[in-house]
């Protein structure tokens, strides 16, 4: 019998977080749902870790010696076989409730594409504020030419997925918010499941400071705004969990504001040459 859900979760080099959100998915109140592991050739134990699990949950895992995000989320959804496919990143954590809250939303409320609101872990909880601004701008987004998502972390209805095809393992980054820009085209908006969170770890902040991340994603918000899907390499942005083994307690570095007005002059430079290419 199929499962209501098939949740996709991309990963590369992540045994220090996935088993903290398989372990999340064994919790869940509803069981409906099967888990498909995809990888990208991980060179730690990622694999190894998803043996304690197979006894808690219906998973699978598949390995792949492409490193792309879209094309293994895209590769997940070829393979699952739920009504309803839930694409969620392996640094993210849920309550038990997530799966049960979602089967509901969507019975209630119809639709084909659903996405959580985002929340920072209780550790980082000085940073909800900004969330809270986050969600609403994206929510908001979706009344403007130019549409933005909430990260990976979105449900789609399978059929629906499969006709558009899916993300477009030709960009370079931001694949998530183009998706969400051409279901648009398809006179589809999505629905926004306010009191059913995922919450999101911040060890990208707390690795590169916070005015470093907030100059990335302003420079690759700019982008889409001003010129148009991200398909080259115009920032520095690694993916992977070896990334982020040895972080500390988020904090503003000394540096970031010595490189202050260092920033300020890349971001005016990157504009300037944003808006000559418009």
């Amino acid at each position: 019998m199929k499962s209501f859900f098939s949740v996709i979760i991309p990963t590369l080099n992540e045994e220090n977080y996935l088993p903290k959100l398989l372990n999340d998915l064994s919790r869940q109140t509803d069981k409906d749902f099967e888990v498909m592991v995809v990888d990208g050739n991980s060179k730690d134990k990622t694999k190894e870790v998803i043996g304690a699990f197979k006894r808690k949950l219906n998973i699978r895992f598949y390995q792949m010696k492409l490193v792309n995000v879209a094309t293994q989320r895209n590769f997940g959804a070829d393979k699952s076989d739920g009504k309803y496919l839930i694409f969620i990143d392996a640094d993210t954590r849920i309550r038990s409730s997530f799966i049960k809250k979602s089967a509901a939303f969507i019975n209630k409320h119809k639709g084909l594409v659903f996405i959580p609101y985002l929340l920072p872990e209780k550790e980082d909880a000085e940073y909800k504020p900004l969330f809270d601004i986050g969600n609403l701008l994206v929510e908001f987004s979706q009344n403007l030419s130019k549409k933005f998502s909430l990260g990976g972390s979105m449900i789609f209805e399978k059929n629906f997925f499969k006709m558009i095809k899916g993300f477009d393992s030709k960009l370079f980054m931001s694949e998530d918010h183009e998706l969400i820009q051409r279901i648009f085209r398809w006179g589809v908006t999505p629905k926004f499941m306010k009191d059913n969170k995922i919450t999101v770890s911040l060890r990208r902040w707390k690795k590169e400071g916070n005015l470093k991340i907030m100059y990335k994603y302003f420079i690759t918000t700019a982008y889409r705004l001003l010129g148009g899907e991200v398909k080259n390499k115009i920032i520095e942005y690694k993916m992977g969990g070896s990334e982020y083994k040895k972080i500390k307690k988020l904090e503003t570095k000394k540096t970031d504001f010595i490189n202050y007005k260092k920033i300020l002059n890349q971001i005016k430079k990157t504009l300037q040459s944003l808006v000559s290419e418009v």
